[in-house]
């Protein structure tokens, strides 16, 4: 008989490779806990809120709930290891450690390049990019492991492209990705090799190695900015002042790695969705238009990022529970993704589902994720590509996901299909 998980459980990265005993857990203290307390060996105790109109409430309120007090669940060791280094327990300061006008500041400095207005012009090359993936998987010769083989890569490089990164360096940012979001999985590998444009003598801190790495094309943007990503960043302006380093290292990070490990989980647990419910597959092949709504469904239903931390300035109550100032609270996404007050049959997996745009996959309020946009046309130019040359595909084995408490999905899909 399986064990049943319990709050603590949130903190082992092992528990994420089991999916569907985290959705079991989520039900549970939806319906029966929804504000829970956690206390795991090694961490500094926190409660677990699972109903999306909770964390949504949570979110909205950026003047009681701070962002960057304990932003992701961290272990006590990890945390002084940072606070000795950076001074700061959270370790770098990226837009989703920062609150109220100093991150206002940041996040206006990328801003206007993330809007839906200036990443249409890149819809030729993304779609362009999508057409060499979906090419590769044909070469593959009708086996492969779509995750490690196509859904890592196709969205690493479009993000690679946009930000002006060499293409020879990819497998060196995926792997420091890696590094960063799934330590714990000894199974991720990729291809190592110091890239061309990094620093000599590479550092094992990840946040030094993404620092050493960009600091040369940051000297290059400053002296020949293009429309780039690290051009934007390189000669961003906040307050009237260049960017701090810490600031600017922070930035390249999320860039780097959100900029495509969420997506590669989406478009990965997308196939598999529609491969668990063939009718969805017809579906989406009969009306192609679908595909913005079916974007979302993928984004939902894989819900990669599995939480952020929020940590009240004064006490409150939920429930009937009285969290006290200075309390972290985990709002679990996944769990707001399923909640069956909002999404009607929400372990179906329904490629034209209405009422999408509420799912909390992409966060919610001041820190809503600014890649949104260019996540979903990545998904769509992808299967766009896709779905019209498919001629079948099913699974070729079990497929095993990232063992991770922060960002998970798919680590391996292995499928059989026919073009």
């Amino acid at each position: 008989m399986t064990e049943l998980l319990t709050p603590e459980s949130l903190a082992r990265p092992s528990t994420f490779a089991k999916p569907d005993q985290v959705y079991d857990l989520y039900a549970r203290l939806r319906r029966d806990t929804p504000i829970a307390k956690a206390e795991p060996r090694g961490y500094r105790p926190f409660w677990v809120m699972t109903r999306h109109d909770d964390i949504m409430a949570v979110e909205r309120d950026a003047e009681t709930y701070a962002a960057g007090d304990r932003t992701v669940l961290l272990p006590e060791k990890v945390e002084a290891i940072y606070e000795a280094k950076y001074g700061d327990r959270n370790g770098v300061k990226p837009l989703t450690h920062m609150d109220g006008a100093y991150h206002r500041a940041h996040r206006s400095v990328t801003m206007d390049w993330f809007g839906p207005k200036h990443l249409r012009k890149f819809e030729p090359q993304i779609a362009a990019i999508a057409k060499e993936f979906v090419d590769r998987m044909e070469d593959l010769g009708g086996n492969c492991d779509f995750s490690a083989d196509i859904a890592y890569w196709y969205p690493l490089r479009v993000v690679m492209t946009l930000m002006g990164v060499p293409q020879e360096d990819e497998a060196y940012v995926l792997r420091l990705t890696q590094r960063l979001f799934s330590p714990a999985d000894k199974d991720l590998k990729t291809q190592d090799g110091e890239p061309q444009s990094a620093a000599p003598g590479g550092s094992r801190d990840v946040f030094a190695e993404f620092g050493d790495y960009y600091k040369s094309l940051t000297d290059d943007r400053r002296k020949n900015p293009r429309d780039d990503i690290i051009s934007t960043i390189a000669n961003g302006v906040v307050n009237g002042c260049p960017m701090a380093e810490r600031e600017m290292t922070s930035y390249y990070v999320i860039a780097s790695t959100a900029g495509h490990d969420t997506t590669a989980a989406s478009i990965g647990g997308g196939l598999l969705g529609l491969i668990q419910f063939p009718e969805q597959l017809a579906k989406l092949r009969a009306d192609i238009g679908l595909l913005g709504s079916a974007a979302e469904e993928f984004v939902r239903w894989t819900a990669p990022v599995k939480h952020f931390m929020r940590t009240p300035r004064r006490d409150v109550t939920w429930h009937g529970t009285t969290i006290a100032a200075g309390e972290a609270i985990m709002l679990c996404y996944p769990s707001a993704c399923r909640d069956e007050s909002v999404f009607p049959d929400s372990d179906q997996f329904r490629v034209d589902r209405k009422g999408n745009p509420a799912h909390l996959a992409f966060g919610y309020g001041p820190h809503f994720c600014l890649g949104k946009f260019l996540a979903t046309m990545e998904i769509r130019a992808f299967y766009a590509e896709l779905l019209p040359r498919l001629k079948h595909v099913e699974l070729a084995g079990e497929p095993t996901y990232i063992e991770s408490t922060f960002v998970s999905g798919l680590k391996s899909l292995p499928v059989r299909f026919r073009f």
